[in-house]
């Protein structure tokens, strides 16, 4: 590869000791030297491409450090049920209607991303809603969250769901005043239709991350760390990707707990693979979601059904307590969902009897999400070096919706930017997606201005500066997967990994952000985007 000159461009380094530079050279996909413009062009040899960036900013590439890559190809094929595009249930129908009118007969008509804080019945769909717009085959829709899916009859029938069908662990059917299904599915009970619906084929799931890669690299994420990779073939999806050239991304797999004991067979462990494709943690699920109120929380959840709503809990302390102790003592980073306070005092509870068992100085065990918090909870977050794992964009996304369920007492401590800094604690950004926009810059607009999607101030306390901000989706990201040496920052030695904005995102008008054109990604000193 040709030696590369990035000049007449304010370069963001992420370096503590030298925060800018103008100039960066990268040689066989590393960099090689970052300051002034006569520096670089001194440092380059003779016959190096010199690209012009006419004054715009270059910021080590975007750290995407949860979300799930083929969840969100796959659903790029499927209805759009997210707001803005279904604003009603009503127009959910006409969706599935046309779709119903196009797919084979055999398909099942999916959708997702529905948020019934949104929709103006302020309710969720309900199987006769379905059965209204798809009446002769099965449907399924799916809540923003992930955490929750409503199906028609027909779908039901299939699956054997009926008013005497008991609740999974983790899971709860919703019942009518008569005690029959009303197709709302929470957490583990969306298995048991789920179960039903033919799985995606290889090419299926490759294209899926084709679909993936080309929208991260056009908001600038150069890494991915997938929360949710599950089964054998969609390790393999990624593997063949990678040969075939679609996986753009540096990717790191989180692997679900059922695979655990399979990988510590075969003497795997986390960071197996390359700076391209790479084991990351274990990861685990220890309660729902917040916007479907399933999250695991000590005070009942307000303005819901069920006045005594404290959320599900996937397993019991003992059953969370051996799982984590199991990847722990197989030498595992472990990475744990937990919302609800509830929730992350119980995953504490595991992480430090696993460390108690058997001490590592450096475990980085990750909350993903560590939604609800109390200031006993960042206090032990905070001694236990674990790091936080969250989310900025959902303060735009769903933040009315937290208002609403949570009160603004409680919402303070909740997805608190600021407080967690402050603390010492490693604060990791990401976007969940797809239960959320993947643009990275969305979610430092979120950080830095704490507004509601309805405009409304979320918790203005806990807004953060955008250098902190563009920290928590660079080093904090590489930091998470044990990669700091290689990226993060734009220094001598790492990885040419790079995103061009048109301007520096500092001293451009906060709630623009999200407006800031991404003009090129660079994964090691080759354009995915751009260019």
């Amino acid at each position: 590869m040709t030696e590369q000159l990035y000049l007449n461009a304010t370069v963001l380094t992420m370096k503590p000791d030298q925060p800018t530079a103008e100039a960066v050279v990268v040689e066989h996909g590393r960099i090689t030297f970052v300051g002034g413009i006569a520096e670089a062009r001194a440092h380059a040899r003779p016959g190096s491409r010199a690209i012009d960036l006419a004054g715009q900013t270059l910021i080590p590439g975007f750290n995407e450090a949860h979300n799930h890559m083929i969840s969100f190809g796959l659903s790029l094929a499927q209805v759009d049920a997210g707001y803005p595009a279904i604003r009603s249930i009503a127009a959910m129908g006409a969706a599935y209607t046309e779709r119903a009118r196009s797919a084979p007969e055999s398909a099942w008509i999916r959708g997702r991303g529905y948020d019934d804080n949104k929709l103006a019945e302020r309710r969720h769909p309900t199987r006769h809603d379905l059965d209204a717009a798809v009446p002769d085959r099965p449907a399924i829709v799916t809540n923003a969250s992930g955490h929750m899916s409503v199906v028609n009859s027909r779908a039901l029938h299939l699956a054997g769901v009926g008013r005497d069908t008991p609740d999974p662990q983790g899971g709860h059917i919703v019942r009518d005043e008569h005690g029959e299904p009303t197709g709302l599915l929470q957490e583990t009970a969306q298995g048991l239709v789920t179960s039903h619906i033919p799985e995606p084929g290889a090419a299926d799931l490759r294209e899926a991350v084709r679909r993936c890669c080309e929208a991260y690299a056009a908001a600038g994420i150069t890494s991915s760390q997938d929360a949710s990779s599950s089964s054998g073939e969609e390790i393999a999806a990624y593997q063949e990707a990678r040969a075939g050239g679609e996986l753009l991304l540096r990717t790191n797999l989180m692997i679900r707990d059922n695979l655990l004991l399979h990988l510590a067979a075969l003497g795997l462990r986390g960071g197996f693979g390359d700076d391209r494709l790479r084991i990351g943690p274990i990861k685990f699920f220890s309660d729902g979601s917040l916007i479907g109120r399933t999250a695991a929380v000590t005070e009942p959840f307000l303005a819901d059904p069920r006045p005594d709503n404290l959320g599900l809990e996937m397993m019991p302390q003992e059953e969370l307590d051996e799982r984590v102790w199991l990847a722990h003592s197989a030498g595992f980073q472990v990475a744990t969902h937990a919302i609800g306070d509830r929730a992350i005092g119980m995953v504490l509870d595991a992480y430090e009897r696993a460390l108690a068992r058997q001490p590592r100085a450096d475990h980085r065990h990750r909350i993903e999400h560590c939604g609800i918090l109390r200031p006993d909870l960042i206090g032990r977050l905070r001694d236990g070096k674990f790091l936080a794992v969250s989310q900025p964009i959902f303060v735009s996304e769903y933040g009315d919706g937290f208002l609403r369920h949570l009160g603004e007492e409680r919402v303070r401590l909740t997805y608190p930017f600021s407080t967690l800094l402050d603390a010492g604690i490693t604060l990791v950004f990401s976007s969940d997606c797809p239960v959320s926009s993947y643009q990275p810059l969305k979610g430092i607009r979120d950080a830095v201005c704490e507004r509601t999607g309805s405009g409304e101030p979320y918790v203005p306390a806990e807004a953060i500066t955008v250098a902190e901000a563009l920290r928590a989706y660079t080093v904090a990201g590489a930091y998470a997967s044990f990669e700091e040496r290689d990226k993060g920052m734009i220094a001598p030695g790492m990885l040419a990994d790079f995103a061009v904005l048109a301007a520096d995102p500092r001293h451009v008008d906060p709630l623009g952000l999200a407006d800031l054109p991404v003009t090129m990604t660079i994964v090691g000193g080759e354009a995915i985007y751009g260019g």
